[in-house]
C-alpha cells in the first residue's frame, strides 16, 4: 500500500522530505500547499506531486491524502498540525515539535481524540 503524502510548507526542509519520498517504494508526493499557488506549481513540478495548492487548508480538502508532513517555521507547527488532525489527517511535524508544553500535550491530545494512537 502506497502513503499519498501531502506537504504544508514548502521551504528547504519539505525539499529535503520531497526528495526522499520520491525513492521511497511506499510513497507517493501526492499534493502540496503553500500560501501562494505559484510556488505550489513550482515545488510540484519539481517533485512530480499530483496536485498542488494555494492555501493549507485548500490542501486539506483533497480527500486522496493519506498524512501530512508539516514543514512550516516552527512557530506555526502547533496551528497547523492542529487543522491536520481536526480535518481527519495524521501529522508528521519536523522538529521542534511545539513550542511549549502546551502546545505538544494538546496536539497529543488530538491525536487520541483522532484515534492515530
Amino acid at each position: 500500500m502506497k502513503i499519498n503524502w501531502g506537504i504544508i510548507g514548502l521551504g528547504k526542509i519539505a525539499r529535503k522530505f520531497a526528495t526522499d519520498i520520491q525513492v521511497a517504494e511506499n510513497a507517493t508526493l501526492y499534493a502540496v500547499g503553500s500560501r501562494t499557488l505559484e510556488k505550489a506549481n513550482d515545488f510540484k513540478e519539481e517533485f512530480g506531486a499530483v496536485h498542488a495548492f494555494g492555501s493549507y487548508e485548500a490542501l486539506l480538502n483533497c480527500r486522496e491524502l493519506d498524512a501530512i508532513y508539516i514543514a512550516t517555521p516552527h512557530v506555526y507547527h502547533y496551528e497547523n498540525t492542529m487543522m491536520c488532525l481536526e480535518a481527519g489527517l495524521p501529522v508528521l511535524c519536523e522538529k521542534p515539535f511545539a513550542m511549549n508544553e502546551w502546545q505538544v500535550q494538546a496536539m497529543i491530545e488530538k491525536a487520541k481524540a483522532k484515534t492515530y494512537f
